[in-house]
Order: C-alpha cells, then sequence, then structure tokens
C-alpha cells in the first residue's frame, strides 16, 4: 500500500511554556514516522516527564521514544467473500446487522526507535551573561589655543594667563596647569609652545557659555633669536693688555658648536670660521665669522645663496670668495685683561699729568716724524795694541766707540775711528784697561710716510741697506739747528750758595768789580745748559765754581784761564779767561755764568710697571745726533 507522505515541520518558539509536537506520516513500505519537537520552558523543564535541562553545565537529558504507544484497529476478518456479502444482504443498515461484520475493536503495542544520529537536532539559543562592571576613561581631544596670531615673537615663559571655560590656567616651565594657586599646584593641563605662542589644552572641563569662552589675562612676548655674521663691540675696561690672554672670546654657533678665538700681540683675531681685530687702547673688537671657500667648490645650490656675488669672487684671494658663518650673538663670552691706572702725585713726576693720556703713554711714531733703522756691531772683548787696527765687518758706519769690557765706560782717547771703512786703529793705550770692546753703528736715517695701524711703518724712502734680523726702528726728535752759548754774565755782592735769581738780587747788588773785556768761551761738544757760580774766596783771587745741578765741581784763579773739565764730552765745559777780571774783586763776590749747550734739553720720564723684576739692570740709551763726522769744534756754526 502506498500512502502519500507528508512533510517533517519543525518549528521553535520563545514562549515560557513547555510545549511538545508530534507529526505523522508513512513510508511507501508502510513504516510510520513520527517528528517529535519539544521546548522547554525556561526553567529546565520539558513538558511532562521528558527531562531537563541544566542552563549552567548545558546538560540535557530528553527522552527521544517512547515504549509504550499503542495503536487502535478494528478487526473485521472474514473466511471468504460470500460469507461477508451474506452477511451484508442479511443484516441490511439495521445495527445488529453491522455488529456482526467483524469482530470489533482493539490496540497493540507499537515499538519507537530512532532513525539515524542525524535525526536529532538540538537548537538553542545562549542566554545573557551576568552583568558587570566596565570602567572606560575617554580622552577628549586635543585642543589648540593660539594665544598671540598677531605676532612672530616668543612668549616670555611664565607670563600666560587666560580664563577658558569657567576655569584659570596658567603656565609654568613649558606646562599648562588649571586652578594654580599660592597653595596648589594645579591640574596639569596641556603645554606651552613658546616659540609660536600656542597652548595644546589636553586636559578641559567643559563649562561656562562653551569654547567659545575665552579671555586672555596675561601674555609677554620677546624678540626671537637672531644670527649675524658680523659683531662690534667694545669691551667694558680699557685698556687691555697686548698679546695673548689679553682678551679671550668664544661664541656658539647655529650648529651648536663653540668657536674659540686667538688674540695675538698685534691684536689679529684668527679662529675657526672667523677673524678680526682688537684695539688694545680703547677695547674696540671687530668679528667677522665666515671663511674664504674656492669658488670651483661651490655647488649651483650654494651659489643661489643670498651671500653669493660672482663680483666677490677674486676679490681678496684668488679664486676665493667670502662664506659668512652665522652665529647666536647671545652666546657671545668675553673675559679681558685691562690697566687700570693710579694718580701719581706731581712731585714725584716732576711734570703735570694732565695733558697726558690716561694710560700714561704717549704715541711716539707719527705721520711726517723722523726716524733711525739701525743695529750695532761687534762687541767681543780683546786686548788692543798700539797700532793695532779693529775690524768691525761693516762698511759706512755712523759712530765707532771703544768701551772698557768689564765696566762699560766709553773710551775717548787713544784710537782713530774710519766710518766708511768700519775700522779703529789704536795709537795710544797712556790709561787703558786689559780688554776693550770696540762697537759700531749702521743707522739709516728717514722721514715716516703712514703709520698703519697693524705696526707697520711706510718710509718716504727706501732704507738702501740690508739689514738681518735684530735691526731697530727708533724715532728721533728734530731740535732743527743747535749751537753751544753763553746767554748772560752778571755779578753779585754776595750768595748764600743756593739760591738762584734770574738776575741780580737786589738785597744784595752788585759786585765791587766786575767780568769784562774778555769772552767766555763754550763749544758745542763740552758747553750743557747750566747756571755756573764763581764765588771768591778769602784771598781775593781763588774762586770755586758751583753748577746749579751739578753742585760744586772745580776751583781756579782769576790769575789764568779756567776750563773746567766736561769729562763725558773730553773737553772743558766753558773757558774763562784771565784777561777778562778786573781788579777789585773781595771774598764773597760771586760771577754768575749762564750757558746753553749744543745738545737740546729732553724730558725723559719713565715708568716702571709695578711687580717683581726680572734682572737688575734697567737702562736705556738717548743719542744727540748732528751732521755726520763734523767736529763742532769751538764755532757756533
Amino acid at each position: 500500500m502506498t500512502t502519500e507522505q507528508r512533510p517533517v515541520v519543525l518549528t521553535t518558539s520563545a514562549s515560557s511554556t513547555a510545549t511538545l509536537q508530534e507529526i505523522f506520516g508513512t513510508t511507501d513500505d508502510n513504516k510510520l514516522v513520527v517528528s517529535h519537537t519539544a521546548t522547554d520552558d525556561g526553567a529546565g523543564h520539558f513538558l511532562s516527564d521528558l527531562g531537563t535541562v541544566d542552563y549552567a553545565s548545558r546538560a540535557v537529558s530528553l527522552r527521544v521514544i517512547r515504549l509504550d504507544r499503542n495503536v487502535g484497529a478494528y478487526q473485521a476478518d472474514h473466511e471468504n467473500a460470500a460469507a461477508f456479502e451474506a452477511a451484508i444482504a442479511d443484516g441490511g443498515a439495521s445495527t445488529g446487522a453491522i455488529a456482526q461484520r467483524g469482530d470489533g475493536w482493539y490496540r497493540y503495542p507499537v515499538p519507537e526507535g530512532v532513525l539515524a544520529g542525524s535525526s536529532l537536532v538540538a537548537r538553542y539559543r545562549v542566554g545573557a551573561a551576568a552583568p558587570q562592571a566596565k570602567t572606560q576613561t575617554i580622552t577628549p581631544p586635543a585642543v589648540v589655543l593660539a594665544l598671540c596670531p598677531q605676532t612672530s615673537e616668543a612668549v616670555v615663559p611664565g607670563s600666560v594667563m587666560f580664563r577658558w571655560m569657567g576655569k584659570t590656567f596658567q603656565d609654568h616651565e613649558g606646562t599648562i596647569y588649571r586652578d594654580r594657586t599660592d597653595v596648589s599646584p594645579g591640574i596639569a593641563s596641556g603645554t606651552m609652545d613658546y616659540a609660536t605662542g600656542t597652548a595644546l589644552m589636553t586636559d578641559y572641563v567643559v563649562g561656562g557659555t562653551g569654547p567659545a569662552d575665552f579671555q586672555l589675562l596675561s601674555l609677554w612676548t620677546q624678540k626671537g633669536a637672531w644670527a649675524t655674521a658680523s659683531i662690534f663691540f667694545s669691551t667694558d675696561a680699557a685698556p687691555l693688555r697686548a698679546g695673548p690672554g689679553g682678551l679671550v672670546l668664544s661664541v656658539v654657533d647655529l650648529e651648536g658648536a663653540t668657536l674659540t678665538a686667538n688674540v695675538d700681540g698685534q691684536g689679529y683675531i684668527t679662529g675657526s670660521h672667523m677673524r678680526g681685530r682688537v684695539e688694545f687702547s680703547r677695547g674696540g673688537v671687530e668679528l667677522q665669522f665666515g671663511d674664504y671657500v674656492l669658488d670651483a667648490d661651490l655647488t649651483a645650490a650654494d651659489k643661489a645663496q643670498w651671500w653669493y656675488s660672482a663680483a666677490d669672487v677674486g676679490a681678496v684671494h684668488p679664486g676665493k670668495v667670502w662664506r659668512p658663518w652665522p652665529v647666536d650673538p647671545s652666546t657671545l663670552r668675553y673675559s679681558a685683561v685691562s690697566y687700570i691706572y693710579l694718580p701719581v702725585d706731581v712731585t714725584l713726576m716732576g711734570i703735570d699729568p694732565a695733558a697726558l693720556p690716561a694710560d700714561g703713554r704717549v704715541v711716539h711714531v707719527r705721520p711726517g716724524g723722523t726716524c733711525v733703522v739701525g743695529i750695532t756691531h761687534g762687541g767681543t772683548a780683546f786686548a788692543p795694541a798700539v797700532g793695532m787696527t779693529y775690524n768691525l765687518g761693516h762698511e759706512r758706519l755712523s759712530f765707532v766707540q771703544v768701551l772698557d769690557a768689564i765696566t762699560g765706560a766709553e773710551i775717548l782717547t787713544g784710537y782713530t775711528a774710519d766710518l766708511d771703512a768700519g775700522t779703529a786703529t789704536f795709537t795710544d793705550l797712556a790709561g787703558y784697561p786689559a780688554q776693550v770692546k770696540v762697537v759700531g753703528r749702521t743707522e739709516v736715517y728717514r722721514q715716516i710716510a703712514e703709520v698703519h695701524i697693524d705696526g707697520k711703518v711706510r718710509l718716504t724712502q727706501p732704507v738702501g741697506y740690508g739689514f738681518p734680523a735684530g735691526a731697530v726702528l727708533s724715532t728721533s726728535l728734530r731740535q732743527g739747528d743747535r749751537f753751544a752759548r753763553v746767554s748772560r754774565v752778571y755779578d753779585q755782592a754776595s750768595w748764600d750758595g743756593t739760591t738762584w735769581y734770574d738776575g741780580v738780587d737786589p738785597a744784595r747788588g752788585v759786585a765791587p768789580a766786575s767780568y769784562s773785556g774778555a769772552t767766555v768761551e763754550v763749544n758745542n761738544r763740552g758747553a750743557i745748559t747750566e747756571r755756573w757760580a764763581l764765588r771768591m774766596r778769602s784771598d781775593n783771587t781763588t774762586f770755586d765754581l758751583f753748577g746749579r745741578h751739578l753742585g760744586q765741581i772745580a776751583s781756579g784763579t782769576i790769575n789764568a784761564d779756567f776750563s773746567p773739565m766736561n769729562v763725558a764730552a773730553g773737553v772743558p765745559y766753558m773757558t774763562v779767561p784771565a784777561l777778562g777780571w778786573n781788579a777789585g774783586w773781595v771774598a764773597g763776590n760771586v760771577l754768575f755764568i749762564d750757558t746753553v749747550g749744543a745738545e737740546a734739553a729732553v724730558a725723559v720720564v719713565r715708568a716702571t710697571q709695578p711687580g717683581s723684576p726680572a734682572g737688575l739692570d734697567d737702562s736705556f740709551w738717548i743719542v744727540q745726533r748732528g751732521d755726520g763726522a763734523r767736529d763742532p769744534g769751538n764755532s757756533f756754526d
């Protein structure tokens, strides 16, 4: 028998009541198929006694088959068709007749079984987990506040204060703090960019009237850092000590490297990426930072820089151009050693220093002045002999001297000098020491044309002599035409021996006698500028010679010519002829004679700086120069 198969339909529901649904069907081979769908009641129970669900362990206990199932059927067995027909015909439509057609209804058990394992399907829903407390931190987006958008100057640290959305903010060491007070450090709420003038707010409280609620309470700005390749300045103190150590200077370039300057005795500054000059007298400093670089080594990008100019190539050094090296001038540091000059008592100096420079140093080399370039030859000790000629090895000397080898005293006699040949020939050794030295000088007298700041001097004419190392340039003071003379001769009745008057003392009057009829003689070599006094002794013929500066140096008589010797020059200071003395001179009478020497008077002031002496000897040499190789004699020419 073939039975139409019914479709098997499974349904689910979210009801809180347990359900059981069964759907029957038969197969072609008369097998009964039953589909069971069971749901729990949400509390872990299936319908009736089908089973339970343990939600915690996810274990399901369910009965899927029934062993007590029975099927009801009507039994109508007949032995043959004739008997059945007889029953129908005999019974007709009466009840009794129907009752005879079969044996009646009865029930019998039907066994159940599970088809393949795949026929069992379980569907379930995952239940909600137990509520858990969770914490989530939300960082609000950072807000950039442009505090000074109208300027490019940098903000001064510690000067920022503003009110935003009802809260007050202040900066401290680059951090923005909220609600900062004298007793509370506040809450870090952002960072401050002083260079751009912007505040990056990362922690803030929305309040007030919203983000537009802003008020700037305080903010200072300052000029930003700048770079330069040239610096000019003056030191705080001057004059500076010349030479190394007088000025020490350093500066930082834009790459963070420290540049150190070296200063020499001429004031030139050298060092990495720098050059310059120091004027020690007033403390002026000029610095330029950069280098001379080869034009051939520069790239196209280098030549496009602002500092490059093709016209500058080779202007100072062949094939090179000056390339600046910028530095931060605020990092310039220097230390200097300067002089401090204390006032000196005028009575100790002997001159009024009011017209002198503060440091006491006077310029001695000037354009238009004169100078002498010279070098000394000889100086080796030897034993002289009569007729011996000592050759200095140099010709055309300006002068030759013979000196005592031990004391250094000059010997003026006993030899003849040939300046052109550079020799000295000894003719008389009377009074000579055992050993002597012969020295000579080669000198050139020139006029100065220019004096440069670096100490170089240019002359109006070539020197004309190959001076070796050690030659000295000395300045000279021009005196013009000079000659010795007697400026005044007068007499006086008496004299106290110490007071010098410019003329006759009215209180003492003139002497009863006079000196006349003869001329006091002087010569250029021996005469000096001095005031002389010849005072008579008690014998009325002998007198003593006093010099205002030299004191009593000689004695003489009116009966003979008087010629006091100038030992340094080897000739007399003057000659007073005996012919000029008239009769009538008595004890105490004084004859005054004023002489003027051919040598110019020079005021010499030499200062020794405080400190420990390096040696015991300290000397200098002043030479009076005149026409070369001309003996002044006794003339006034």
